[in-house]
């Protein structure tokens, strides 16, 4: 787990006229969680992930942060494999997969994007989206229109150099007067002009809004935060057949292995991989 993270807070509201809602935060706490958990990738590859952070919180607060949300892009480019993992009680986590000696822009088609949502009492819904040209706030407003039939504006941003970083989705709600439509339309354009710093979700609530009074619906406080643990990793290991547990435990010796999320490193035995009934070395 990164310790003491800062925590990223996520409002959902609806604007005064009732005719528009949208779901805004300040991602800008997470990029220390990324950072520290995530030594070993550069400024450029932080911000990508921190980017899809963000779009999982502007999605998971369209449902009130009550089911785990699991976003995963594969892609041609410079990034294999992007994955955030969002649960309903406050922690998020995420890993960036880079592909050696490729050159050009980190998320590149052909790829797929893949959203999976899972509630408390039922089964996951899973949602695969081939990508569409464009960046990642595109490939999410895809999905939203193709597998939700939600038609959606998100803005997703993050400076390599700073940090700061955020996310905006807005939606119309049906009966949208056409000239509201039109103001909101020409305000998320206008929104290239604002620098990111200034982008808090109280500012989002007011440029959205054309206004105060935005009726804040939910504020959900999010940590990055992993929720890795010796035993889950026990666990998981005790499925490896004998070949597996051998190229793991090489010559019969301690293995150390490295979260992905968080960076925290387990050491474990053969002796602790076969008391989790695991096949342990032949």
């Amino acid at each position: 787990m990164i310790e003491n993270a800062p925590s990223a807070q996520v409002i959902r509201a609806l604007t005064s006229d009732r005719h528009v809602r949208f779901s805004a935060l300040d991602a800008s706490p997470l990029w220390d969680g990324v950072r520290r958990g995530h030594p070993q990738l550069d400024a450029e590859a932080c911000a990508v992930l921190v980017e899809l952070l963000a779009g999982a919180l502007v999605l998971q607060a369209r449902n009130f942060f009550s089911e785990r949300l699991q976003l995963l892009v594969r892609t041609s480019g410079r990034a294999k494999a992007v994955v955030v993992d969002s649960w309903p009680d406050g922690d998020i986590r995420g890993v960036l997969d880079p592909a050696p000696g490729v050159e050009g822009p980190w998320l590149a088609g052909p790829g797929t994007l893949q959203v999976m949502r899972s509630s408390l009492s039922g089964q996951p819904y899973i949602g695969n989206l081939e990508m569409v040209e464009g960046p990642l706030q595109t490939q999410l407003e895809a999905y939203l229109q193709q597998s939700e039939q939600v038609l959606a504006s998100v803005h997703l941003w993050c400076d390599p150099g700073t940090g700061e970083s955020g996310g905006l989705l807005v939606e119309p709600m049906p009966g949208c007067p056409p000239e509201r439509l039109r103001i909101l339309v020409d305000a998320l354009e206008g929104l290239e002009v604002v620098p990111f710093w200034e982008r808090t979700p109280e500012f989002l609530s007011r440029w959205v809004n054309q206004g105060e009074g935005a009726e804040i619906l939910s504020t959900t406080t999010m940590r990055y935060a992993c929720r890795c643990n010796r035993e889950s990793l026990l666990a998981a290991l005790a499925g490896f057949g004998k070949e597996k547990a051998s190229e793991l435990f090489q010559d019969g010796k301690p293995a150390l292995i490295r979260c992905d999320y968080c960076g925290k490193e387990y050491t474990i035995s053969p002796g602790d991989l076969a008391g989790a009934g695991g096949e342990g070395t032949p």
